[in-house]
């Protein structure tokens, strides 16, 4: 008998103790779905690139040298991406994130994540990069009308993408029919 109030005992201590994290973690549901949000960001990054084709470029398109996606003033993007990158590869390469404050720290990359903000910041960035072999992503309304090639949005709560086609083939990017066909496609090129 002693066992059982043993065992309820310690269930109502575990309960406590859940609804003690619950407290501090589990009521901020802005902080739990942005991760998970990040998270299928991230992993996304990987599933884009497997049906976009880069500028030809021997140097950039070395096997050997790191895929690296540099992150634009969001260091907590950048920290997910790192945590989903540890071990995986993209374009068979490791991975690398680079975070950066400005556009000016930008040296090399494959793959730029810019985050919101303001219109006149974002056109110079695009002006920063243009010609070279980026691939622009960002998740605000308006940026893949404005330049980006890739634009994260919600609906119906899932996660989807714009394409800017013709930005993308204007910078020497091939994009796989299929993907184009998912996708919400600004700027079409119509042959």
């Amino acid at each position: 008998m002693s066992a059982i109030f043993e065992h309820i005992n310690f269930s109502k201590q575990l309960i406590k103790i859940v609804i003690f994290v619950a407290i501090g973690f589990g009521f901020n549901a802005s902080l739990w779905s942005q991760s998970s949000e990040y998270t299928m960001k991230a992993v996304a990054l990987e599933k884009l690139s497997l049906f976009i084709s880069w500028p030809p470029n021997l140097v950039k398109n070395d096997p050997s040298r790191e895929f690296v996606i540099a992150v634009l003033a969001q260091t907590s993007f950048g920290e997910v991406l790192k945590d989903v990158y540890k071990d995986k590869k993209i374009k068979d390469r490791k991975v690398r994130i680079v975070n950066l404050k400005n556009i000016q720290e930008l040296t090399d990359c494959q793959m730029l994540f810019i985050p919101n903000i303001k219109i006149s910041e974002l056109n110079n960035v695009l002006t920063y990069v243009k010609g070279k072999p980026i691939l622009t992503i960002s998740d605000t309304e308006g940026f893949a009308g404005i330049g980006c090639f890739i634009n994260f949005y919600e609906y119906e709560n899932k996660l989807r993408f714009e394409i800017n086609q013709k930005g993308m083939k204007d910078d020497g990017f091939t994009v796989d029919y299929r993907l184009l066909k998912v996708s919400k496609v600004l700027n079409p090129i119509i042959e």
